[in-house]
């Protein structure tokens, strides 16, 4: 029986071992098959065959090419598809979208920040991108508009280095598209593609194989199509058991009213954001963001300090200074340019599993748009210290 993985020739094996192969593909989600006729068994990893759509935009065209070109080749090299994004449509098929905007920093420095849509709720490339801390400093997640039916990730970068772009975001974005299609998932040397490299000499393997079957020939032995499906099945309740072992989540949300003034054509928007702890440990040091679009149009108001005022005007509790307060020093500046308002707790917290806290009495004003226009907020939680992010279950949207 010849054996090939991940499109590498393996030599032969005999025929008994195909259950134990079948039944490790089953374990590790990888994908196996059987050609009776021509005595074949193809194994291959869990992203062979997924589809990635590709978009790379700095300032030079021939760079955007040179990048493309080393992308599609390493991850080719996993099995995935690489299909080039060239137009402004939008993308309804696929398992992702990855793209790389660059833009020219100030100075000599550089940064990287990631970006993603609703469809891609919870990432975390942050360990992937940290060997590159000492060169390309890591900014933090922000949310991309959904104009996609995709998960859509963006790496943004900020270098005026092009010699650097060209020899390191190639591996960079393979790094982020790798880790976003494995998700939670160990990665094995099948899905990393390297197992080949520990293959001994292909003529040595097929003659000792061939030698042993013939000293010891056994039994013939296949599960069917039932019995994997089973196997599997088993595998994935199990890693659902451990997920619930010890599962971090909340369940997030809006409570507003909406209350026009008809004098000054604005709306008030009075807001109440919710966190509802509903995993099994407690959840800690929630950093929220409010989104605004379009972000000059929209503003906030109601509890919510800037940082040098949050030790004097915040309410005092048995345990010190309470209430919520906007993160940075140029949190404002922030705001106007992204639309991004960041805030967290004036001191450490945690949400108890079943407990909720809220960022009460928050105000919105949103201005009077023209005819058919849009305004929308959304929330989301970022619980850094436990690589979780949550888009809130529902949005505050005005239309015109």
């Amino acid at each position: 029986m010849k054996l090939s993985i991940n499109n590498h020739d393996w030599g032969t094996i005999p025929s008994h071992s195909v259950a134990a192969i079948q039944f490790y593909c089953a374990e590790n989600n990888h994908q196996f098959h059987l050609d009776e006729e021509a005595q074949r068994v193809e194994v291959k990893s869990s992203l062979h065959g997924k589809k990635v759509w590709l978009s790379v935009n700095t300032k030079n065209a021939n760079i955007n090419n040179e990048i493309n070109e080393k992308v599609i080749g390493l991850l080719t090299d996993y099995g995935i598809i690489v299909s080039l994004k060239r137009d402004t449509g939008t993308i309804r098929e696929g398992e992702l979208f990855v793209e790389l905007v660059s833009s020219h920093s100030q100075g000599e420095g550089k940064s990287v920040s990631v970006g993603y849509n609703e469809r891609l709720n919870s990432i975390n490339v942050k360990k992937n991108l940290s060997i590159y801390k000492n060169e390309l400093p890591f900014k933090g997640y922000y949310l991309i508009p959904e104009h996609h039916s995709i998960p859509h990730l963006r790496c943004s970068i900020k270098c005026k280095d092009e010699e650097f772009l060209l020899k390191e975001t190639p591996v960079l974005i393979t790094h982020c598209v790798l880790k976003t299609l494995l998700g939670n998932q160990k990665p094995s040397l099948l899905d990393l593609n390297v197992l080949h490299l520990f293959q001994t000499v292909n003529n040595q393997t097929g003659k000792s194989s061939s030698q042993t079957v013939q000293k010891k020939p056994s039994k013939d032995i296949q599960m069917d199509d039932k019995t994997y499906e089973e196997i599997k099945m088993r595998k994935a309740n199990r890693k659902v058991q451990k997920a619930q072992d010890k599962k971090p989540y909340a369940e997030i949300y809006f409570d507003y009213n909406v209350i026009p003034n008809r004098k000054s054509e604005r709306y008030s928007i009075k807001a109440d954001f919710f966190i509802k702890n509903t995993g099994n440990v407690d959840l800690m040091n929630p950093k929220i963001c409010f989104r605004m679009d379009p972000p000059d149009k929209i503003e906030i108001g109601g509890q919510i300090l800037p940082p040098e005022m949050s030790e004097i005007f915040s309410l005092q509790g048995q345990n010190g200074a309470q209430g919520w307060k906007y993160m940075g020093k140029d949190w404002l500046e922030k705001a106007y340019s992204t639309g991004e308002y960041w805030i967290e707790s004036i001191q450490e917290s945690f949400i108890p599993p079943g407990e909720t806290i809220a960022v009460e009495g928050v105000q919105f004003t949103v201005e009077s748009l023209e005819e058919q226009e849009v305004s929308t907020i959304l929330g989301f939680v970022l619980f850094e210290g436990q690589d979780l992010q949550l888009s809130s279950n529902n949005k505050i949207k005005i239309t015109f």
